[in-house]
């Protein structure tokens, strides 16, 4: 989320919840001062009817003679003076019509029958008990209006009658407040409210947006000088920088000149490496170089070959890993870098698994600064050195061999196939156009193997990528589909997927294609009895990872260390370049690949390549 984005959504939460608060407040108050304002008229309703009651009572009750002379006599009269008194009925009447709010207005005797009424068909009834005005009233506002929304209840305002002799009214008055009108008087203030409270969001998102632009406009000036020292590109014209603000002009002068700064860094730290790297590949001495929390950063060939491991593989892991403290080489490495001191040609054996031992002559060199570790390793033999030159030569004539009998056996039959398809197609075009897909096919196939021949051939020299856009998920598709029908013929249960359906990497695609093909058909190679081959395409954070597993017999522990080297193999027939071949070209697309396998359960392959910056 740029910066843009994420303060114009922080302007409009600050916004929106200032807004729902004052909407809320300006409810809340507006409700409360509606519902006191119903709740007097009602209590001055209840008291009015209280007093013409009371005054209906004292001016029949003195007309009786001779009159009653105890209080449940006086009861009787009073409810019959009540009861009976259609004049009281009237002004009851004449009252309810002045309040608005108020449907029903009733005085209920002692057991709670009504005996007078607004509602002529309610008399005589038993009064009914409806949930007090005054309780509702005391709710938060959220409930009151959820209640009044719902459904028709009623609300009662009460007062009673009585006398001191006795603690229960005599007579009750009850004022009925009916939710309908309730509702229709307040629901339009509170949609006038919820409307004011949209458009003042509203309008608070077009000022956030003017802000947000008026505030990131420098910002983003700044931003697009970083992305150019960052591009390499170089300085531009100082007039540009007139037409800033001055703040601005100064931000970018002192960017320009980082930016030069950072370029002269930048091509120094590559001239270095790079004659470094020369440097290492021109000697016979193994040497490893540590960073200052031990991890691998560089390392010669010459390592590789006296180590026994590749070079790519031990790039990146820490000391303890590469050489364990339990081997006499790690004990004494470990303990000159705790210590602290240099230690040059100390005499030391090295275990290597499977290989004979060797003595070497280790040299320690902590740098300045404690900023890393230089470990030279040589071989304390003449003879080491003999069979190192050998071995590199007898591997040299060997490719020699091999690539001048790949050149005679599949180059020119290759060519003679590919003129031959040609004719072919110019005999069937007019025949059987339909033929046309399949022949389109074979020639894409065969302009790959002719790739494959030349990336070969071209095995110990740099390659040329024609670097593209391709879909890994579709890639691995493909691939699927081309060998299934010699999965068939081994009795293999091939299955594909991918999570999403498209993985966009950017590599040459014929060799990408190669490589996962040469992993595919080993999987396929090794159930000899059939079985499932998986190959599943997924994305994980910013790479592409595709895994191919099968139910094969697995990789022995002596041979989980050769797997991607030249020339091993453990097929009769095989010529060990397939993934080493491969392990070339996942390496040249700044990939990854590894392998899981277990005794009798089967391997897993998981090839992993950084996907595009636009997809990713």
């Amino acid at each position: 989320m740029s910066l843009r984005t994420r303060l114009l959504v922080l302007i409009v939460l600050l916004v929106t919840v200032i807004v729902t608060l004052l909407s809320a407040m300006n409810l809340d108050s507006m409700v409360r001062n509606w519902s006191t304002g119903v709740m007097e008229r009602s209590e001055l309703v209840a008291r009015q009817v209280k007093s013409v009651v009371l005054a209906r009572i004292g001016e029949r009750t003195a007309q009786v003679i001779p009159p009653p002379r105890t209080l449940e006599e006086n009861k009787l009269l009073w409810a019959r003076i009540v009861s009976n008194d259609q004049e009281l009925e009237e002004l009851i009447r004449a009252t309810m019509t002045n309040a608005s709010m108020i449907v029903e207005i009733n005085v209920s005797g002692e057991l709670g029958e009504i005996l007078v009424t607004s509602n002529p068909s309610r008399k005589g009834k038993i009064i009914r008990n409806l949930p007090s005005f005054e309780e509702w009233r005391s709710r938060e506002v959220t409930d009151r209006l959820l209640e009044l929304s719902r459904g028709q209840q009623d609300y009662e305002v009460t007062l009673p009658l009585g006398v001191p002799q006795q603690k229960l009214p005599i007579f009750t008055i009850q004022v009925v407040v009916s939710s309908v009108f309730l509702r229709d008087a307040i629901l339009p203030q509170v949609y006038r409210l919820g409307l004011v409270s949209v458009v003042s969001l509203l309008l608070s998102i077009l000022l956030g947006a003017f802000s947000a632009n008026l505030a990131i406009g420098p910002l983003t000036s700044i931003s697009k000088e970083l992305d150019r020292i960052a591009s390499g590109s170089q300085n531009r014209d100082e007039k540009e920088a007139l037409g800033k603000t001055r703040e601005l002009a100064i931000v970018q002068s002192k960017l320009n000149l980082l930016g030069q700064q950072i370029r002269g860094a930048q091509e120094d730290a590559t001239h270095m490496r790079s004659n470094i790297e020369s440097l290492m590949a021109r000697m016979d001495d193994a040497v490893l170089l540590f960073d200052k929390s031990d991890y691998l950063i560089m390392a010669g060939p010459a390592a590789e070959r006296m180590l026994g491991v590749n070079i790519a593989k031990m790039t990146g892991k820490n000391l303890e890993e590469i050489f364990p403290a339990a081997s006499p080489l790690g004990s004494a490495i470990q303990q000159s870098i705790r210590l602290g001191k240099s230690a040059h040609d100390y005499l030391v054996n090295l275990e290597r698994e499977g290989k004979p031992g060797a003595r070497l002559l280790m040299s320690v060199d902590p740098l300045a600064d404690r900023s890393g570790t230089l470990i030279t390793l040589r071989d304390a033999e003449s003879r080491r050195q003999l069979a190192s030159q050998i071995d590199i030569s007898r591997r040299l004539a060997a490719i020699s061999r091999l690539t001048g009998g790949v050149a005679h056996e599949i180059k020119n039959p290759l060519n003679s196939i590919a003129l031959r398809l040609e004719l072919l197609r110019s005999r069937l075009a007019e025949q059987h156009p339909d033929a046309h897909g399949e022949i389109d096919v074979i020639s894409q196939e065969i302009r790959r193997l002719d790739r494959v021949v030349k990336t070969f051939l071209d095995f110990t020299r740099p390659v040329d990528l024609a670097v593209e856009e391709v879909d890994l998920a579709a890639l691995a598709r493909e691939v699927t589909s081309l060998v299934r029908p010699q999965a068939t013929m081994h009795k293999v249960n091939l299955q594909f997927s991918a999570e999403p359906e498209k993985i966009v990497i950017r590599g040459d695609r014929d060799l990408l294609k190669q490589a996962i093909l040469n992993v595919v058909m080993n999987g396929i190679e090794a159930m000899r009895s059939g079985g499932n081959l998986v190959v599943k395409a997924r994305l994980s954070a910013e790479h592409g990872i595709l895994t191919i597993q099968d139910d094969g017999p697995g990789i022995s522990e002596g041979n989980k260390n050769k797997v991607f080297q030249l020339y091993f193999t453990t097929k009769e027939k095989g010529s060990g370049i397939g993934l080493a071949m491969t392990f070339r070209a996942v390496q040249l697309h700044n990939g990854t690949i590894d392998f899981t396998s277990e005794a009798g359960k089967g391997t897993v392959f998981r090839l992993q390549f950084p996907v595009s910056a636009q997809f990713a």
